[in-house]
């Protein structure tokens, strides 16, 4: 069966990162699975190739949308697909459009965060490709917004969850890497949060908290880890903040992981997320995580033993309760390993590869074709 996935990009991000470790898991023998994304990005392209998947790359940016159109249209025509699989808004709309003018009527489209578009335009072609798609969505949440923006009934979206990697406990050269690397002494603790800086992160919260806590606990440091639009602008508010002694900020890493096992506690002070990835990757790693209360985050936090879940843009509220877990090792190792085993049991590989060779031969089959063309 050959599927084709479109994404804008293969540069660093959740969606993309989850594209990129499925495809090398599932059956080659079932399944012949090509990629074609449109913004320059090449952080991920070599390893889908060293996988033995097909990339296939143009500038959606250095033509006008006309030739993009047919370049997309003749990409589809090539490959020949069983099914079009779309990802994040973008290639939802374009890739959808191009694979139907192709006479491809099986679909997937893959929301990845909360719909926040209402537009005529957008509500009316979406009531346009639902005939033909299977739409996909990473959590309820996701799915209850498509309802709300495009009318998409909630019970009529699949809900296939993120995976994530198995992360080691900590060592001790972990840890002393990790605070080598931000000049800070062998004993201080690590307070860390992962994410791009963007207005949803809120990360003005994270540095509010850090100055409450640092006044309080010198030997408390709040490590912001992600890629950086506008350090300019993140400079001047953590002095703006008067935080500048109590944290530090990090530009993307391809080594995540080790940063996580040598934290001490993870925090996300999101207003909103999809499916927060890196709450299971703080899962993974055996953390005990705070994190700020939108409705995804209480479908991976699911039960107080798991983590717990504050107020948004409440600083005080994640102050008092980083300083309340810090003064509680036996609680945080608790949090930590009940969240790690919740992880591997409920967000494994294994259970997302399984779930995606199940919708994609559903669909292949005569039955599944019949039902979305009804």
């Amino acid at each position: 069966m050959k599927i084709l996935h479109i994404i804008p990009t293969l540069g660093v991000g959740g969606a993309e990162r989850q594209l990129v470790k499925l495809l090398p898991r599932m059956d080659r023998k079932r399944f012949e699975q090509t990629v074609c994304y449109y913004t320059p990005s090449e952080n991920f392209e070599r390893i889908l190739n060293a996988a033995g998947i097909r990339t296939i790359f143009f500038d959606k940016f250095s033509m006008p949308v006309r030739r993009f159109f047919s370049r997309l249209r003749g990409t589809v025509r090539e490959v020949g697909p069983d099914i079009v699989h779309t990802w994040l808004y973008s290639a939802n709309f374009w890739g959808r459009l191009c694979a139907l003018s192709c006479g491809v009527t099986a679909l997937v489209a893959s929301d990845r965060s909360v719909a926040d578009r209402c537009a005529l335009p957008v509500y009316l072609y979406e009531k346009l490709f639902a005939r033909y798609t299977v739409r996909l969505a990473n959590s309820a949440a996701v799915a209850r917004s498509l309802e709300r923006r495009y009318g998409l009934p909630a019970e009529q979206t699949r809900i296939i969850r993120n995976a994530v990697d198995t992360i080691e406990a900590g060592s001790p050269e972990d840890r002393r890497y990790v605070r080598d690397a931000l000049g800070l002494p062998p004993g201080q603790r690590i307070v860390l949060m992962v994410g791009r800086q963007t207005v949803e992160k809120n990360h003005p919260m994270f540095l509010r908290a850090a100055r409450r806590c640092g006044e309080r606990r010198p030997d408390v440091t709040f490590v912001a880890l992600g890629h950086m639009f506008r350090p300019a602008e993140m400079d001047a508010l953590i002095d703006a903040l008067g935080a500048r002694p109590f944290v530090r900020v990090v530009e993307q890493r391809e080594d995540v992981g080790r940063w996580l096992a040598a934290a001490d506690l993870f925090c996300l002070t999101s207003n909103d997320e999809g499916l927060p990835n890196v709450v299971l990757e703080a899962m993974a790693a055996g953390l005990p995580i705070i994190c700020t209360d939108f409705a995804s985050a209480r479908e991976v936090i699911s039960d107080p033993s798991l983590g717990l879940i504050i107020p948004r843009d409440d600083d005080a509220a994640l102050a008092e309760t980083v300083l309340e877990l810090l003064g509680d090792p036996a609680r945080g190792r608790r949090l930590g390993d009940a969240a790690c085993a919740h992880a591997r049991a409920e967000f494994s590989w294994e259970r997302l590869v399984r779930e995606m060779e199940e919708l994609y031969a559903g669909l292949g089959a005569p039955q599944g074709r019949e039902r979305l063309g009804s």
